[in-house]
């Protein structure tokens, strides 16, 4: 069965025990329906320990240590929960396929369309300040 550490002096131990350089840990997000309404509420993130602080000695992945990740996070799992998308893969897609006959080809009245819009657009060093 698949452990799970909490944030609790017992369970920051025991991953400090347990974990070495190299190791990947899981961690639960959540999704806020109004960040992204079409994706699912729950996602994972895989964590990777690569290196040690040089001032602490602790294990770091990125910027954080097991406690920085632990409080971040609030659990940790030692491999991805059942049922849940990596939020590093992407999203389902919603719409219908585009088929075999859609044509993305842009007309005369589009393209001068597009190229007034680059025209009259602001440019970074005209603007006022």
């Amino acid at each position: 069965m698949p452990r799970t550490w909490k944030n609790n002096r017992r369970d920051i131990a025991d991953l400090k025990r347990r974990l070495r350089k190299g190791d990947v840990v899981y961690t639960v997000r959540k999704i806020s329906p109004h960040v992204a309404p079409y994706d699912d509420s729950r996602l994972y993130a895989a964590h990777e320990f690569t290196w040690s602080s040089p001032v602490t000695g602790n294990l770091m992945t990125g910027h954080l240590s097991i406690e920085g990740l632990l409080a971040q996070e609030g659990e940790i799992h030692e491999q991805p929960p059942r049922g849940m998308r990596n939020i590093a893969d992407p999203s389902p897609q919603v719409g219908a396929p585009l088929g075999r006959d859609y044509s993305a080809e842009l007309d005369d009245a589009e393209l001068r369309g597009l190229r007034k819009r680059i025209r009259d657009a602001s440019h970074p060093n005209t603007r006022r300040r």
